[in-house]
């Protein structure tokens, strides 16, 4: 079954920022997620919502790793056509 939105594509860009192709005005969880694990070395990762494509937008996810679990904070940074590009920090739980 093909989904009516195709999948966003993954691109890492310089100065730790990271670019998702947005499937309209938002990036799905599971490819915020994807990132997460891919840029940050998480075991796992959960966000709770798709990523908003505004300027400024927010999103607090959860991840594990050996040392156990910690928040990411999703911030976007800028939108470049259907591109969403943001920067991933990771705080403490």
């Amino acid at each position: 079954m093909t989904s009516p939105h195709p999948r966003p594509m993954l691109l890492l860009a310089a100065a730790g920022l990271t670019l998702l192709t947005a499937c309209g005005t938002s990036a799905p969880a599971d490819a915020v997620e994807q990132q997460i694990v891919s840029q940050l070395g998480a075991a796992t990762a959960d966000c709770p919502d798709d990523l908003d494509g505004t300027v400024g937008a927010v999103l607090t996810c959860g991840a594990t790793d050996a040392a156990g679990p910690f928040d990411v904070t999703v911030t976007v940074t800028s939108l470049t056509g259907s591109d969403i590009n943001f920067d991933m920090e990771r705080v403490s739980s």
